[in-house]
């Protein structure tokens, strides 16, 4: 009796999990905006590109084999602080990146990997800023985008992300509907063809300050932390297979 009531109270742990799983991939997706104030208050579908201003000729982020992975703020997400100095303010950008989503399985779509521009504080910066190249793509594949030009935020309107005393600026790569946590749920890369430069143009109005912050080779990227063993997905799939067990012991004794 002890082993049927076993049995039944694993398998019903692993019907629960299964219908969060679905619940939670049934949630919104797609819908992003090209450029949005981190407060959702200004969204941007299409700018007008500009040439780039005279006499600035900006370094590029280099988006080779960067990864685009969980949620915003996620512990597993790439974080790249460059030191522009404080005070010096980003002012507008320009992109040439490739995306390719990696997990055909899980659904990821190209208009789901967010670049968010800020000062250290991250998604606390009241001006911090997102940019979903892969706007309008609601659909997994490979593709590369280009901003055609420079996008400066006073035109569109947004504000410039000025740096605090501690200099940084912060760039985070995250996913506005995370299709499977604690995974890669896209590639980056530098455009086959860039119209401005390789990766992400950062222009600021000390534009020497960032271009020495990026530095030859460009910034350092940290490490991202390994997958962990409490993936929800491997969790659902070790309920099942507990419960599979528990129902051939049923099998057997009755």
């Amino acid at each position: 009796m002890n082993l049927k009531k076993n049995a039944f109270t694993i398998a019903a742990a692993a019907a629960l999990t299964l219908s969060a799983g679905a619940s939670w991939g049934q949630a919104t997706k797609g819908g992003n905006a090209l450029l949005s104030s981190a407060d959702g208050s200004v969204s941007i579908q299409s700018f007008q590109p500009s040439p780039l201003p005279q006499g600035i000729a900006p370094a590029c982020v280099d988006f080779t084999d960067l990864d685009s992975w969980d949620g915003l703020d996620d512990t597993d997400n790439i974080i790249i602080d460059l030191n522009i100095g404080a005070g010096n303010a980003l002012i507008g950008v320009a992109w040439d990146i490739g995306i390719d989503t990696l997990t055909p399985g899980f659904g990821s779509w190209l208009s789901e990997a967010v670049i968010q521009h800020s000062d250290s504080n991250g998604s606390a910066d009241p001006n911090a800023i997102n940019l979903t190249v892969g706007v309008g793509n609601d659909a997994g594949g490979d593709m590369d985008f280009s901003s055609g030009g420079v996008l400066l935020f006073s035109s569109v309107p947004l504000n410039d992300i000025v740096a605090g005393p501690d200099g940084i600026l912060r760039l985070q790569l995250f996913e506005s509907f995370d299709d499977e946590a604690d995974a890669v749920d896209a590639n980056y890369r530098n455009a086959a063809a860039p119209a401005t430069c390789p990766g992400l143009a950062l222009v600021c109005s000390d534009q020497a300050a960032c271009n020495e912050a990026l530095g030859a080779g460009g910034p350092a990227i940290p490490e991202t932390q390994p997958v962990p063993v409490n993936n929800p997905w491997a969790l659902a799939l070790l309920a099942l297979i507990l419960a599979g067990l528990g129902f051939v012991a049923v099998r057997r004794l009755s």
